[in-house]
């Protein structure tokens, strides 16, 4: 689910925390840093969770059409083709999700009437569920399109959704649009003949979690090794002209070309330029990369590189 771009910009994100907090506490920050990432998972779960209730709200809603005082005969015998339908059945049954909800304290506990019911209202009134609904029949692979259809138009934009979650989490709004993402891709990814719902691990490959604490530990426990090595280099700047963000990112470039010999410098150069784009001044990537060019090549003729394996390749 989180590639190593997304967990550099949280690393990046843990050590501008670290250096504005008087406490200067290395364990804590690593602490947060993992809290912050597992809660990643909390709100993926949300999102997914959000379809669980608009069945069940589909399903109170055809009941509560058949206890009218005169209903028609569509309220006794309605279309039940959303409620049973084959994605929203597996996640309203999936032992899986059932777990992590338990586990995680994952509830939904918005007023279902004014807002859930709304989003559910408008999907009903949408052309998508019209031509769904009035099918003569519908395949797994049209279901698995008309929910992903309907989620991304209807669910994942919603503003209501986005205030919820932001305010059980601030951090959530920087995580929205990975989380809504990732939803889709696993709506896409599910099989008819699978026993229980698959979804993303949380970490892409199992040494992400120990990559990422450890670029944060020595990005602060190296900064006077690697602050010598950038001092030639922007020695020429005027310290207060360097944003602190370009410093953070040179620094952990460096510490990862120095800590990962498994990670091709290029690699590295590449990922932080990029990150620059994004999170610094529209001339940072051009300085950040010329910088780093320059310590590249010093560390290579001091035969400081030692990179191995896939590292090797330039």
């Amino acid at each position: 689910m989180l590639n190593r771009r997304y967990l550099r910009i949280k690393v990046l994100q843990a050590l501008y925390s670290f250096y504005r907090d008087d406490r200067f506490d290395l364990p804590i920050k690593e602490r947060e840093l993992k809290s912050s990432v597992d809660k990643i998972y909390d709100l993926y779960l949300y999102l997914i969770l959000i379809l669980k209730e608009l069945r069940n709200i589909a399903e109170r809603t055809l009941e509560e059409r058949k206890k009218k005082m005169l209903p028609t005969a569509e309220d006794l015998n309605p279309n039940t083709r959303f409620i049973n339908d084959p994605i929203l059945r597996k996640i309203d049954s999936s032992p899986l999700l059932a777990r992590l909800k338990k586990e995680r304290v994952i509830n939904w506990t918005i007023d279902e009437d004014s807002d859930f019911k709304k989003i559910y209202n408008e999907i009903m009134a949408s052309p998508e569920f019209s031509t769904y609904m009035n099918a003569e029949s519908v395949s797994f692979a049209e279901s698995v399109k008309f929910i992903h259809s309907i989620y991304k138009k209807y669910v994942s934009e919603n503003e209501m959704v986005k205030q919820y979650l932001f305010e059980k989490n601030i951090h959530w709004a920087g995580d929205y649009t990975l989380g809504t993402l990732c939803v889709l891709k696993t709506i896409k990814s599910w099989k008819e003949e699978d026993a229980d719902i698959e979804l993303l691990p949380l970490y892409k490959a199992d040494d992400d979690e120990e990559y990422m604490i450890t670029l944060l530990r020595h990005t602060i426990l190296d900064d006077v090794n690697v602050s010598a090595i950038l001092k030639d280099k922007i020695a020429n700047w005027e310290p207060e002209r360097i944003a602190a963000i370009d410093m953070l990112l040179m620094k952990m470039a460096i510490t990862e070309i120095l800590q990962f010999p498994g990670i091709p410098v290029k690699v590295t150069l590449n990922e932080y330029i990029e990150i620059s784009k994004i999170y610094s001044s529209p001339k940072s990537n051009t300085f950040i990369n010329g910088i780093l060019d320059a310590v590249v090549k010093d560390l290579k003729a001091q035969n400081k590189l030692g990179k191995t394996g896939r590292g090797l390749i330039e």
